[in-house]
């Protein structure tokens, strides 16, 4: 795409040069997984079962809550980064940006990829500095089978996918958007159901049974779900490596529909 690694470099410096949406964007993902993972510790309610009754954890295997909920906060710092996309768009084209890049011989496509994928690099960078503060927190994420390069690869091609899924979608909002404020809205509209009605933070056992089978066809629990299974096993057996792929396949399914619903709308609909 013409202009693409341009532009991207564009974003990441607007970034990375904004000391505090660069300090907040890194520390804000510290906060969710040592505040809300300690302070809400629902694991110590089943973990005084006998062994007789360990089938009736609904947390599995997960030796503490911070370590079962990794997966689904790196998913929704994601979704929650992710949203920034779109509002990117609308900033440059309120500020005339939008309008200079449209003269210039760059495809309409590169100007909105350009921002999810600056957006898709911020999302790993915030994704390590919250794996880090997990193993050092007290009480934090706890790799009970270690974890090998197929696991690493496997988190990172889920967030890739998620990032470029959300990015894209709310990019695809923007295109014609020229107030942050409706954006914002339709962010807030958005990004509740999808964190709540998944099983990024609690499991299908304390959810309701219509929430848990909505729950199976949200994205943000296929991300949540595959990066938890590798967390929690390590070399998965193979029923367990069934589903984490299958949940990938859902990814990347998503995330070519999203890519390709982007580039034809990014080229038709962007206007100055």
């Amino acid at each position: 795409m013409s202009g693409l690694i341009p532009l991207t470099v564009r974003e990441l410096r607007k970034w990375y040069r904004n000391p505090v949406f660069f300090i907040v964007g890194l520390l804000q993902p510290i906060f969710w997984i040592a505040l809300f993972g300690s302070a809400f510790d629902i694991t110590k309610i089943f973990s005084g079962l006998p062994p007789s009754l360990s089938s009736l954890n609904p947390f599995g295997d997960a030796p503490n809550y911070i370590t079962f909920i990794v997966g689904g906060i790196l998913t929704t710092t994601s979704l929650f980064t992710a949203m920034f996309s779109g509002t990117s768009l609308i900033f440059d084209r309120r500020l005339g940006n939008l309008a200079r890049f449209l003269v210039s011989p760059i495809r309409r496509s590169s100007i909105v990829f350009s921002k999810i994928l600056s957006t898709t690099i911020r999302i790993l960078v915030q994704a390590v500095i919250l794996v880090i503060a997990a193993l050092i927190i007290p009480n934090g994420l706890i790799l009970k089978h270690g974890i090998t390069v197929l696991d690493i690869l496997i988190i990172t091609a889920a967030l890739i996918m998620i990032a470029f899924s959300f990015s894209s979608l709310f990019s695809i909002i923007a295109i014609r958007l020229r107030k942050q404020e409706t954006i914002f809205g339709i962010i807030n509209l958005i990004n509740l159901p999808l964190l709540f009605a998944s099983y990024a933070l609690f499991p299908a056992g304390l959810m309701a049974s219509w929430l848990a089978n909505v729950a199976n066809y949200n994205p943000v629990s296929w991300s949540a779900v595959a990066i938890r299974t590798v967390l929690l096993n390590g070399s998965m057996n193979g029923a367990q490596f069934h589903s984490v792929m299958l949940d990938l396949l859902y990814l990347f399914l998503l995330s070519m529909a999203m890519i390709i619903l982007t580039t034809f709308l990014s080229e038709k609909e962007i206007r100055d």
